[in-house]
């Protein structure tokens, strides 16, 4: 599937109520794709968190230090769901998106694009061992 498909099928999938475009090109997708949306940018931003961010050529000419702070401060203040398209040259690479919790999404591999996608609800697993029949019992424990 090629990546602006992609992003179109996650977008009317997610069908968000309020969004946050990164970029321009982000912009105009969304209101291509979902018109009645609310879409905040970068000089218009929500008071309060929106349901998804997307972002297409926002990475672009960053540092790789300047693409996690904005990615960081995306997810923290703008929206608990995020949509990235990231250039095969990227300042991050596929570890790198990973450490900060995304999954990447399948997409044609002849693209020079590739989809990562984070979602805070479910970027984290929860273990087996996190439950509370292994949790310590001091009424078991002798002195």
């Amino acid at each position: 599937m090629h990546w602006r498909d992609h992003l179109r099928n996650h977008l009317l999938e997610q069908h968000p109520e309020t969004a946050y475009a990164l970029d321009n090109t982000a912009y105009r997708l969304i209101k291509d794709v979902l018109p009645n949306t609310l879409v905040y940018t970068c000089d218009t931003p929500p008071d309060s968190p929106c349901a998804l961010a997307l972002g297409i050529d926002i990475l672009s000419g960053l540092s790789a230090q300047e693409a996690r702070q904005l990615i960081n401060q995306t997810r923290m203040y703008r929206a608990p769901r995020i949509l990235l398209a990231v250039p095969k040259s990227s300042v991050l690479d596929d570890t790198a998106f990973r450490a900060l919790g995304f999954m990447q999404s399948p997409t044609d591999t002849t693209d020079a694009m590739r989809i990562f996608h984070y979602d805070l609800d479910s970027y984290k697993t929860v273990p087996d061992w996190l439950n509370a029949r292994f949790w310590a019992h001091p009424e078991h424990w002798k002195p």
